[in-house]
């Protein structure tokens, strides 16, 4: 629905003039989702940044071959493209336990959390909620808005998303995180997708994988299986790609056009830029940059 003119009839119907009637309400719900936007903006500039200090490193270390399945370690992690580190950094925070099971994203609450703008900590409140990452397919889009259904749940889920569909077809798996941003979903950072003929053996991958985990962990639910064991997803594209003979990560790629992290100078501007990109990457995935430390 288009918005009236100042002097156009209220689209309520009340027979009074659109500034007369719903103007300064739908003036302050505008207000309020530019807070959130700016707001989310901030958090997937600074938790990134957060997860990156020294303190981390050896978590990060770590991490990086258990996420990338070995494609990707300390020693050559500076050779991530922007996205797959926005991703990897992504898990990182919201997924990945730290040696006592503790995440990154309630260590950035704890020490964080009084600094930040009222509504960056009413909004990172609500992130602490957000689900695993996990596998969505795309169902339908109107525009903007992506209808989603969970690949193994089978809830349908409606998402915002600035770019629209990007390279996804319906019926194709979206990888990626959902987070809350005023009254809509929409994705914590760049998403990958799996096409339609690289979708087989996913869900009998998971099914194994959580039998596994209920023996491990008696009574664990979905989310916390899906928080244990989401890599799995990005193995699964890896294992893809290879198959069919399309390079898995960046840095194998040799007709490779993007810069590599190592090579990209750590501005604020600069992460403001990558943050900003909405596009989609493939299973070959792209990202932004890794920890403060020298990598």
């Amino acid at each position: 629905m288009s918005k009236p003119g100042r002097n156009d009839p209220c689209y309520c119907g009340s027979g009074k003039k659109y500034k007369q009637c719903h103007l300064r309400e739908d003036q302050a719900v505008e207000r309020e989702l530019r807070a959130q936007v700016d707001a989310a903006r901030f958090l997937r500039l600074d938790l990134p940044g957060f997860a990156r200090e020294e303190r981390f490193a050896a978590d990060f270390d770590r991490a990086l071959p258990y996420y990338w399945n070995n494609y990707y370690d300390a020693s050559n992690a500076g050779e991530m493209s922007e996205f797959e580190a926005l991703r990897f950094l992504d898990w990182f925070v919201f997924d990945y336990g730290l040696g006592d099971g503790t995440r990154i994203l309630e260590i950035y609450q704890n020490e964080v959390r009084n600094d930040l703008k009222s509504v960056e900590k009413k909004l990172l409140e609500r992130w602490m909620d957000a689900p695993p990452a996990a596998a969505y397919e795309l169902q339908g889009y109107d525009g903007q808005v992506l209808h989603l259904k969970d690949f193994l749940n089978g809830e349908t889920i409606d998402v915002f998303e600035a770019g629209g569909r990007g390279n996804v077809e319906i019926g194709e798996i979206i990888l990626a995180r959902l987070v809350p941003v005023s009254d809509r979903l929409e994705f914590s950072t760049v998403a990958a997708f799996l096409s339609a003929d690289e979708i087989d053996g996913l869900a009998e991958k998971l099914e194994t994988a959580q039998e596994s985990d209920s023996a491990a962990h008696p009574g664990a639910t979905q989310v916390e299986f899906l928080r244990r064991n989401n890599q799995l997803l990005i193995h699964h594209a890896l294992e893809q790609a290879e198959k069919v003979g399309r390079p898995p990560v960046a840095r194998l790629d040799p007709d490779r056009t993007d810069t590599p992290i190592q090579q990209q100078h750590d501005h604020d501007h600069d992460r403001e830029r990558v943050h900003r990109q909405r596009n989609y990457g493939s299973t070959k995935p792209h990202m932004a940059q890794t920890r403060r430390k020298a990598v």
